[in-house]
């Protein structure tokens, strides 16, 4: 490996961390990141990794693997609450799908700068950043059969072993994150694409190996239901049917739902839409072939995920990894341009990314004064520093196309936009603008770090699981007043009037504390301490 290459690799591990890292802190948990955080929080506390448990309940409905790294850890940093830490687990994986775009790129191309270009585009991608940041499934299963495809496209053309045997651990891991979602979603479109594009012959050749790394994959992932089978067999069953039906009936969404898919590449999308364009930008690629290939991938993967009928924007995953690699071969076109050189279609496709840059640029400094200078989150020091770094990204970027400056810094400058976004805005739209600030009451999620409880948590019905991992603790259900213990903690959003009147005479509010049950509206929650009315 040359130095050069080696200096690539460094800077995409700067960015990675600088783009990926800052904001863990900040996202409010939501179901998904609760579901996996209290299940590792029980594999933890109970110390059974295997029979996966939610609020004390069995729960096999999504494979364990991400919760098997973020109960690692809890384990290895000795804390079950620290949210930061919690995310690390899929902010580090993420990091490690730059890597691997960079090297599939590298093998497939021959061309570290566009290895280099891919990664770092990746690395900027609004969507890629966000569910980088949000420890849930969604991300996990493709970044491993990310690995899995590529040490596959690696193999096909070393016909090295060893790299199949690399891409069928990868497969186990994808398989045990979420289950064959991934196959159908990313490897499937990959041999379709990879058959079309540089013909059957090395799959022919290869296809003993090819099983074999099947065979590691599904033997790796079968290790878990295998185990859960021996135990818990009928339930067991009965969730996997229960899954079956849920991604048919639940989240419907019509088949052009991920149509607008585009927008969520952020600062590149520009580029992300003339790349679909195909006999135009294939002829501005350095490598065509490469470009095709992404191209047929992209657009049977695009076909195949919409035909799903339970649809999010998150389940776009394997979307927003392969259009950012298709975009970095017409940034890599532009970068090696003089504006001469350009055509008046090629003047225009920068001219409006250069718009869209200058655009977010002035916006940027009125949103923190109102949304936070006005509202005293902020002080005029940290006002000023924002004003002035992105007012002075928008002049650079209005010099940059009016005196024609060199196009390779506007397009670096992109990359640094976004880098710088990150650190300075992500933090700040989370906390200021996408929630309602308020100090009247705590928000319940600070109950988990406050060790409030003495006994156990109730609830009159089947909570939230966002609100299980607030309270830092199961919560039970009541089903009756027979076996109540004499002292526990009742979770209600009702008044203590009407709480008192369900209660009857039988208990006694000792206390009652008062939370916003979110960070992003007003609803209020309230924690009763309730205690056995010893004259009734």
């Amino acid at each position: 490996m040359q130095v050069r290459e080696k200096k690539s690799l460094l800077y995409l591990f700067f960015y990675g961390i600088i783009t990926l890292f800052p904001s863990l802190w900040v996202g409010r948990v939501g179901i998904m990141e609760a579901r996996n955080f209290v299940t590792a929080r029980e594999m933890v506390q109970n110390g059974n990794w295997i029979i996966t448990t939610m609020n004390g309940e069995f729960r096999f409905e999504k494979p364990p693997f991400p919760t098997w790294l973020t109960a690692l850890f809890m384990k290895f940093f000795n804390t079950t609450t620290n949210e930061f830490v919690l995310r690390l687990p899929i902010a580090i994986c993420t990091l490690g799908l730059i890597f691997l775009i960079y090297f599939l790129v590298k093998s497939a191309t021959k061309n570290p700068e566009l290895a280099f270009i891919s990664g770092l585009v990746s690395t900027t991608t609004f969507m890629i950043i966000k569910l980088g940041n949000e420890n849930a499934w969604d991300m996990f299963p493709y970044i491993f059969m990310f690995g899995c495809v590529t040490y596959i496209f690696i193999g096909l053309k070393s016909l090295n072993i060893i790299y199949f045997i690399i891409s069928g651990v990868f497969m186990g891991v994808s398989l045990l994150s979420k289950g064959p979602v991934p196959v159908y979603g990313m490897m499937l479109p990959f041999f379709v694409a990879y058959s079309v594009t540089y013909g059957f012959s090395n799959i022919r050749v290869s296809w003993k190996k090819i099983l074999f790394t099947i065979v590691i994959g599904v033997g790796l992932a079968a290790l878990w239901p295998a185990a859960i089978m021996l135990t818990q067999k009928d339930l067991f069953i009965s969730v996997m049917n229960k899954e079956a039906s849920t991604w048919s009936n639940k989240h419907v969404k019509s088949i052009f739902y991920y149509f607008d898919y585009v927008i969520y590449i952020g600062v590149w999308m520009i580029f992300a839409l003339a790349s679909f364009f195909k006999k135009w930008s294939e002829k501005r690629s350095p490598d065509n072939k490469f470009f095709s290939m992404l191209f047929l991938w992209n657009l049977i993967t695009f076909v195949l995920i919409s035909l799903i009928k339970m649809k999010k924007k998150r389940y776009g995953v394997p979307l927003y990894i392969l259009t950012p690699m298709m975009a970095s071969h017409l940034i890599f076109y532009f970068i090696n341009r003089d504006w001469k050189e350009l055509v008046k279609i090629e003047n225009f496709i920068i001219k409006t990314h250069t718009i869209l840059m200058v655009t977010i640029s002035i916006l940027i400094p009125p949103m923190f004064y109102f949304k936070g200078y006005r509202n005293r989150h902020i002080g005029i020091i940290y006002l000023s520093f924002v004003a002035v770094f992105f007012l002075f990204f928008s002049y650079e970027f209005i010099m940059g196309f009016t005196k024609k400056r060199k196009i390779k810094q506007i397009l670096f400058m992109t990359g640094f936009l976004m880098i710088i976004i990150n650190i300075s805005v992500t933090w700040f739209v989370e906390k200021y603008v996408r929630t309602e600030y308020r100090d009247e009451y705590k928000y319940l999620s600070t109950v988990k770090d406050s060790n409030t409880f003495s006994s156990i948590v109730y609830t009159f019905k089947d909570d939230q699981i966002e609100n299980v991992w607030k309270v830092g603790q199961k919560i039970k259900v009541i089903d009756n007043f027979q076996n109540m213990p004499n002292e526990f903690f009742l979770l209600d959003s009702r008044k203590e009037l009407l709480i008192k009147e369900t209660l009857k005479s039988q208990f006694i509010i000792e206390k009652k504390d008062t939370y916003y049950q979110y960070e992003d509206d007003n609803k209020i929650i309230y924690l009763y301490k309730v205690i056995k009315n010893k004259k009734g």
